[in-house]
């Protein structure tokens, strides 16, 4: 047999073999089994010779694939069986996805619409923080700045590949930044980077980046923890969505939105080979059904679970429970175009009537720690402690003056998205009516409430939910006039420029006086009522290890494991 017919044949036999172990897979007897056999058999061959016919037996080699009963008559030559694939023994986690943006999602890292959990160990960042809240280097090692805070020179780290196998470079941080100012984006960290100025970006090597801010600004690394500044790989943008090309731990197999998403582990990671195979989540919008999914075994791990819920898995054998300290809270949101949130006297009543002890106890019954209708937490150090009153008499008093002697009508949106939500709305329900405040709360569906379509900013007076931001990421992109999140459309002239002072003061306890100013401002005139900060709660499988309790925007997911 020559050698050109013997790779042919090597090959056709593979293929062959595939196919029949495909299909032996579905095969309703398992003692049925197709086998690929290559045989010798005796054929009959009819040539014409000077114009006569010849028929000659011949000996020819042949691929067959037959049943396992079936007599072979010619001396098989080759019996194929295939060579099982190595088992990585090193687990999956899985855990629930909300579904945010209602199946909007996209891979992008800075869009409205971003797909959260597979951007957090997709892409790299610059920095993140630690859980006493200093840098923690990941793709930049270093920085300068010069005097006046406007010149940052970055160190890039060498030896980082992506998932493609292509080196990570400055070029990359350039790319990636470019897509967070593309105008067409729209991107929310836009305004929160709007001090950086997109046409100064420079890289004067392949591992330096430089940025040139319009005025200085001494927290600029803080604000590049953002996950949403993860960094793409140059020229990745048109195929995203199919193959997002990042430097993270783990790489995408599979997207489903709506079912199950699998991701394998990258394991060129510059940090260390992952201690996961892979990561799987799967799509579920209602709160109470990841609860009850993590409960029957189907899912791992959850971020955001209730106290009530937690004594369940406390009572669970095979699960543990997770505190951890975060800048989480949940708000009622007063549209302040709309009346009657366009008066200030009705913004003011509706927060008086709230007793946020009451609703510490009642809705995290103990579990987060007050605030003052700001979003700045207490882990902060710009944050300004206030002592609101809760004076029901007062309230009525503003209605009236408002126009609303007889009290006050309205409809909040709530939804299943959150476990927060109905608690918050119903204690809140509770204290407004003691002023007259007649809420109704219409609860809309979990799908889509974060889409802005049936919830979010789709209604005057409705629910929401943040995680924990540094002080100026929180007031400008929730806050400020220009942004795409000012969610309660709250534009105050006063707030802005408090918070341009404070990003060109390089003087500290200046500074610190422009954000405490920008947090009385809001919770005196803005259009969020702000009860607390929460502790959060981490429910998940005794397996699952190597997952502190940090932000868990700031967590290594490489250094996760289970355990059996």
């Amino acid at each position: 047999m020559n050698t050109n017919l013997s790779k042919l044949l090597t090959i056709m036999v593979v293929l062959t073999m595939l196919v029949a172990a495909l299909v032996s897979c579905t095969a309703p007897e398992a003692e049925v089994i197709e086998v690929t056999r290559i045989v010798e058999k005796e054929v009959e061959v009819t040539k014409i010779v000077e114009g006569e016919t010849i028929i000659e037996t011949v000996i020819e080699t042949v691929i067959e694939t037959v049943l396992e009963e079936v007599e072979v008559i010619k001396e098989v030559e080759k019996v194929v069986t295939a060579t099982p694939e190595p088992v990585d023994d090193r687990g999956t986690l899985r855990f629930a996805d909300e579904i945010e943006m209602g199946g909007k999602e996209t891979l992008n890292p800075p869009t409205a619409t971003r797909w959260q959990p597979p951007i957090l160990f997709l892409y790299d960042r610059l920095f993140l923080l630690d859980a006493n809240g200093e840098l923690l280097p990941r793709l930049a090692v270093s920085f300068e700045v010069d005097e006046a805070a406007q010149r940052w020179v970055f160190k890039l780290r060498e030896g980082v590949v992506f998932h493609d196998g292509k080196p990570f470079t400055s070029a990359d941080v350039l790319y990636s930044f470019e897509n967070i100012f593309d105008p067409d984006l729209d991107s929310p960290v836009a305004a929160v980077l709007d001090m950086i100025d997109p046409e100064q970006i420079e890289a004067p090597d392949e591992h330096t980046v430089v940025f040139n801010l319009k005025s200085g600004f001494v927290d600029l690394p803080m604000l590049l923890v953002d996950y949403r500044m993860g960094i793409i790989g140059e020229g990745s943008l048109p195929n995203i969505e199919e193959n997002p090309n990042g430097t993270g731990p783990f790489k995408l197999v599979k997207p489903d939105i709506y079912g199950t998403s699998v991701f394998a582990a990258h394991d060129d990671y510059w940090d260390g080979k992952p201690g996961l195979a892979a990561i799987e989540f799967v799509g579920i919008a209602d709160a109470q059904a990841r609860t009850q999914a993590l409960l029957s075994g189907q899912t791992d791990l959850s971020f955001n679970v209730t106290l009530e819920e937690a004594e369940l898995f406390v009572q669970e054998p095979g699960y543990k429970v997770l505190e951890v300290v975060t800048g989480n809270w949940d708000g009622i949101v007063m549209d302040v175009r709309e009346p009657p949130f366009d008066d200030l006297r009705v913004r003011q009543a509706l927060k008086l009537v709230v007793d946020r002890q009451e609703i510490l106890d009642v809705v995290l019954q103990g579990y987060g720690v007050m605030a003052y209708d700001h979003p700045v937490w207490p882990g902060d150090a710009y944050q300004l402690e206030l002592d609101p009153p809760h004076d029901v008499e007062k309230a009525k008093e503003l209605l009236a003056e408002a126009g609303y002697p007889d009290g006050l009508d309205l409809e909040l949106i709530s939804s299943p998205v959150d476990p927060y939500f109905m608690p918050l709305a119903v204690v809140y329900q509770q204290q407004a009516a003691e002023a007259g405040i007649n809420i109704e709360i219409r609860q809309v569906p979990a799908d889509g409430y974060w889409s802005g379509e049936l919830g979010w900013m789709a209604a005057p007076f409705f629910m929401t939910s943040w995680s924990q931001r540094t002080a100026d990421q929180v007031l400008n992109e929730a806050l400020s006039c220009d942004s795409l999140w000012n969610e309660s459309a709250w534009c105050n002239e006063e707030f802005d420029l408090a918070i341009a002072n404070a990003r060109s003061e390089l003087d500290q306890a200046k500074r610190t006086e422009f954000y405490q100013e920008a947090q009385r401002l809001a919770a005196e005139d803005g259009g969020t009522i702000l009860p607390y900060f929460r502790t959060g709660i981490w429910a998940m499988k005794t397996k699952v290890k190597g997952l502190p309790p940090i932000f868990y925007k700031n967590t290594l997911w490489h250094e996760i494991y289970i355990e059996e």
